[in-house]
């Protein structure tokens, strides 16, 4: 993990409260913070269960993939184009993606594992808990 959007669960609760709401995005930030966690828990958990995937995109993150083959990004490129791979020396990549990417990358087989990966990594940093556990559940970070 080289980089992530500071506060990731408040940025998408904001986002989820701004498209429905005609406040200043200060008084929403406000009404964030006094009603607390459990409410960007369901604001968060609305969101994946209807699919509002759209505010995800403003979780993002950046990382530092090391050891891939060209052939291999290319493929995870190919399938999903919202993957921006940057080449840096021998096999090493840096990869900027958003967390509606990375659900997809999750959802869909070819790209399941290395999704995984990505989550192990936000867990190891402790990048986003809440919405991990939310969009991903508990399994995947047990194993």
């Amino acid at each position: 993990m080289v980089w992530s959007s500071p506060n990731p669960e408040r940025t998408i609760a904001v986002a989820m409260r701004r498209c429905y709401s005609t406040k200043v995005i200060e008084d929403i930030e406000a009404e964030l913070e006094q009603k607390g966690t459990e409410y960007w828990k369901y604001l968060l958990t609305k969101c994946l269960q209807d699919k509002s995937l759209d505010v995800l995109e403003h979780f993002t993150m950046t990382l530092l993939v090391e050891g891939a083959g060209e052939s291999e990004v290319g493929n995870l490129v190919r399938s999903f184009p919202y993957l921006r791979f940057t080449p840096l020396a021998n096999s090493d990549w840096l990869l900027s993606l958003n967390a509606r990417t990375l659900v997809e990358l999750w959802k869909f087989g070819d790209g399941k594992q290395f999704a995984e990966s990505i989550i192990s990594e936000l867990d190891a940093k402790n990048v986003s808990p809440l919405f991990n556990s939310l969009a991903f559940g508990e399994g995947i970070r047990a194993s």
